[in-house]
């Protein structure tokens, strides 16, 4: 994702986009849900987006995901997911890992799943299939949305008040080598634990 096409996405679908965008990585159609956030965050502290609409776009985005996830799950349940999960990255493996820690820690997994890439697109599926109180996983997707949104969108606005224009596809390139470096490590650090 560079500078350029997230502009020119802005100024054809308007904040539609940042609402898709969120939905999808909720879901778990591949999408690079943070860096987008401080990308939007950073426009939006260029007077490229209103802040309002941008906070207001990407908290949509990301309620509306958490609720289809959460339905798919509670009403076509586990069968579907083992049939299709495979699409959207949901391993048995990993299944078996959140549902262990969903069951352990409900409300603070979905309190704070969000901010763990994976867990987040697992975590209402989880909750759907274990029928978890609509009321209280609407609760907690609200403030865990909310906190999520503001939090990665504000860190975008805040440096790209402080930062030049032409920083910014630098930026991203940056913060793409980082995420790359983090996974070859944890990557390395597995087949390491394996061996042992």
């Amino acid at each position: 994702m560079n500078f350029e096409n997230v502009l020119h996405a802005i100024h054809t679908y308007g904040y539609w986009i940042i609402l898709l965008t969120l939905f999808c990585g909720i879901v778990g159609i591949p999408a690079p849900e943070e860096t987008f956030m401080v990308l939007i965050g950073m426009l939006a502290a260029q007077l490229h987006l209103m802040l309002s609409w941008t906070l207001f776009s990407a908290f949509a985005g990301t309620v509306l995901g958490l609720a289809v996830s959460y339905a798919i799950g509670r009403y076509l349940g586990v069968p579907f997911l083992q049939r299709y999960g495979r699409y959207i990255k949901i391993t048995p493996e990993l299944w078996e890992k959140v549902s262990d820690k969903f069951h352990r820690y409900g409300k603070t997994t979905l309190l704070f799943s969000l901010f763990i890439p994976g867990l987040r697109q697992i975590a209402p599926y989880v909750a759907g299939t274990s029928s978890y109180p609509v009321g209280i996983y609407t609760i907690l997707s609200l403030i865990g949305s909310l906190l999520w949104t503001i939090c990665y969108i504000m860190v975008g606005f805040w440096i790209g008040d402080r930062l030049p224009m032409h920083w910014i596809p630098w930026l991203s390139v940056l913060a793409l080598l980082a995420f790359a470096g983090i996974f070859l490590i944890k990557k390395w650090r597995v087949k390491g634990g394996s061996k042992a």
